[in-house]
Formats: C-alpha cells, sequence, structure tokens
C-alpha cells in the first residue's frame, strides 16, 4: 500500500511539472529581473564614439511570492573562457530600491489590490521598470579585447539581486545577462 502511495505521490509531482508549474526551490527563485533589450550592449559610430544602449528592467514576482524591495546589484563581467574581465577590480555595485509587488493579480477592474480584495489570484506581477545598464568601461574593454584580436564571444555580466521582503527577510537571487555588440536599441 505505502509503495503504491509514494508512486502516486511521484507522478503527481511528475505531471505539475511536466505541466510548467514551478515551485521556488529556494528563497531568490520568486524573482527574476527581465531586460528589453534582453542582453546589454553598445554601438559605436563612424567617429569611434560609444553609446551603452540603455536597458529598461522589471522585476517579475512568481506565484505566491512575497512583496519586497529591490536594493542593490553586484556586477561582476566574465569573458566566454571564464575568466573575469576586470580581473585586479572589484565588481561593480548598483543602488536599485525598487518595490516588488507581491505575486498576485487583482480583478480586470481593480487597478491595485491586497489578499483582502475580492477576486484577487495568485499570478505573475510586475514592478515599475527602471533603467539598469552595462557599465561604459566594460565596452571599452571589449573593444580593446576586438582590436587586439582576442576572442570576444560569450561575454556575459553575472548580477546578484538583493531585495528584503515586507517582513524583512534579505533575498538574493543570481542572473546571468549576456552583452552583445552591436546591440541595437530598437
Amino acid at each position: 500500500m505505502k509503495k503504491w502511495l509514494l508512486v502516486s505521490l511521484l507522478m503527481v509531482v511528475g505531471l505539475i511539472t511536466g505541466c510548467g508549474l514551478h515551485f521556488p526551490t529556494g528563497q531568490g527563485q520568486y524573482y527574476r529581473v527581465e531586460l528589453t533589450p534582453a542582453e546589454w550592449g553598445f554601438q559605436v559610430d563612424s567617429s569611434g564614439t560609444i553609446t551603452i544602449v540603455g536597458n529598461s528592467a522589471v522585476v517579475l514576482s512568481a506565484p505566491g511570492a512575497p512583496a519586497a524591495v529591490l536594493q542593490s546589484a553586484e556586477v561582476t563581467y566574465v569573458k566566454g573562457d571564464g575568466q573575469l574581465v576586470f580581473a585586479n577590480e572589484p565588481g561593480s555595485s548598483f543602488n536599485i530600491h525598487v518595490s516588488i509587488p507581491e505575486g498576485i493579480v487583482c480583478p480586470e477592474d481593480t487597478a491595485s489590490c491586497t489578499k483582502e480584495t475580492e477576486g484577487w489570484a495568485y499570478g505573475w506581477a510586475k514592478s515599475e521598470a527602471f533603467n539598469f545598464s552595462m557599465e561604459g568601461k566594460v565596452a571599452e574593454e571589449y573593444l580593446r579585447e576586438l582590436n587586439n584580436n582576442n576572442p570576444v564571444l560569450g561575454w556575459n555580466a553575472h548580477v546578484v539581486f538583493h531585495a528584503v521582503t515586507t517582513t524583512g527577510k534579505p533575498i538574493s537571487w543570481e542572473q546571468d545577462i549576456h552583452i552583445v555588440f552591436p546591440l541595437s536599441s530598437g
């Protein structure tokens, strides 16, 4: 009997995960930053002037995620071979301070709601947009490497985001952002 119960339980878990439902496996899995455009990058005009492409970012909250405030991000830049772009420098820190809504959706005729609002449901929520783009020194180093015939494929920004929930619990999560040249702004 216990064997069949265990097999049934495993089948249900497999069915649920196979349908694309996601259960957070760690404290940071509740949130993800989404960029527009999806990569970091830059352009260079005919006179050699570098222009960093501006990125708009939002924090996505998974269904059931607690409300929080995204406070900061730590960024290290990594080459395609795994070596740090700036091996002799610490990573860069960005202060952000963006409110992250809890992972609920409101009835259609309601702009904002809480779990006490009639008709609310668990669902993906999105923060207000904020600017989050790469630093100019990265573009300069990328071009230096390119001009010295060094490989520049696979460069990434490894980002650790830090937030605090409304109950005071610190949460961190990691994401990698691809660095692309040239990157179109639209």
